[in-house]
């Protein structure tokens, strides 16, 4: 593979000869039937392509920059770059896992401008579920696999492990997040709150940093780390600082977008608002309104009717949400330029990288 390509071919050529490894293993090893094979392959291409990918590409431009730093010679670089393409995929796939179980837990209807996978024709319920179970296996399949001799496998399935479990917890708390949680009882049927009381920047920030931060920032940094065997050579603290604030920012916009862009722009339908969520524009919301306005909200919050949303939103934009947000932003940055400096006193190499993966976060449209 030329070293002159770009990091995207790179990428979808390693996706190809993955792909061909995960179905033919499965040919091999289970007794996959060529009926199953060719709907496997439809499951993964629907699920993994169609993205950004810049969890995955953000791995291959950590580990390039890494290894130029190192000085690397041709044929390390070319082994580092593909190691973490194969690192990339792992986190593309535990992305699509997320995303297909997600939106079953939300009833969301759209994904990427398309129907969520649940929904597709030929799909069902009970089938999608597992197909996000494969996806997770699969990630696991393909460290096994391509690092089988690699100083790193142990590592790099500990932190890929981790950070799954870290993200589930996130998910529990975010689907938990509208119910009062003393009263969360397997045995007991509860309604969700009536005070949202439990509506806060704590919960808020636990939601977001657990759910989304670390497999979306922490995790690609860390694995071009691993692969390019650089981990010394940067401060772990200072990484795990700025990839948590970065990560909580990317889930505030998400927040926000949810409500006001459009779902043909945004490439999905949002939901937030009839389920009830513990968003970044509800909590901020509750903060400062006054009693009359959080009775609104309270009277309409987490119903699944279009003048019950379109009043909640009516009230988003009384209170200025969106300036609210601009501020908000506006200290992200100064923090994140604050960090960046501290880093790139460390390693130029990696902070260049950072700075690579925050200019595709900020003011982003979906």
């Amino acid at each position: 593979m030329s070293a002159g390509i770009t990091h995207m071919d790179r990428f979808m050529r390693v996706y190809a000869e993955v792909q061909e490894f995960l179905l033919g293993d499965a040919v091999g090893r289970f007794e996959l039937d060529e009926n199953r094979k060719r709907y496997l392959k439809q499951m993964m291409d629907t699920t993994c392509l169609g993205g950004k990918y810049n969890r995955g590409i953000c791995v291959v431009d950590v580990a390039e920059a890494m290894a130029k730093d190192s000085q690397a010679d041709a044929a390390t670089t070319e082994r580092v770059l593909h190691d973490a393409c194969v690192c990339g995929w792992m986190i593309e796939l535990l992305q699509a896992h997320f995303l297909v179980e997600d939106d079953i837990m939300d009833h969301s209807k759209t994904r990427r401008g398309k129907p969520c996978w649940y929904l597709h024709p030929g799909v069902t319920t009970q089938v999608a579920i597992n197909d996000g179970l494969i996806l997770l296996a699969w990630a696991s399949q393909m460290a096994l696999h391509y690092f089988a001799d690699r100083p790193f496998l142990a590592e790099v399935m500990r932190v890929f492990h981790d950070v799954d479990m870290t993200t589930t917890l996130g998910q529990l708390y975010d689907v938990t997040s509208m119910v009062d949680s003393a009263k969360l009882d397997a045995n007991v049927a509860h309604a969700n709150t009536t005070d949202y009381i439990e509506f806060t920047v704590f919960n808020h920030r636990r939601i977001v940093v657990y759910k989304t931060a670390y497999y979306t920032y922490w995790l690609p940094l860390v694995m071009g780390l691993l692969v390019s065997q650089t981990v010394e050579k940067v401060d772990n603290e200072a990484t795990h600082k700025i990839a948590m604030l970065m990560g909580e920012y990317f889930q505030v916009q998400d927040d926000v977008m949810d409500c006001f862009t459009p779902p043909d722009k945004l490439g999905k339908i949002g939901t937030d608002i009839e389920d009830a969520k513990c968003s970044w524009l509800a909590v901020t919301f509750l903060e400062t309104a006054p009693a009359d306005k959080v009775a609104e909200f309270k009277a309409n919050y987490g119903f699944d009717d279009a003048e019950k949303v379109a009043v909640i939103k009516k009230l988003y934009s009384e209170a200025n949400m969106l300036d609210r947000f601009s501020k908000y932003e506006e200290g992200v940055v100064v923090e994140v330029e604050r960090l960046l400096a501290a880093l790139e006193t460390q390693n130029v190499a990696f902070a260049r990288s950072v700075k690579v993966l925050w200019s595709k976060t900020y003011k982003r449209q979906k």
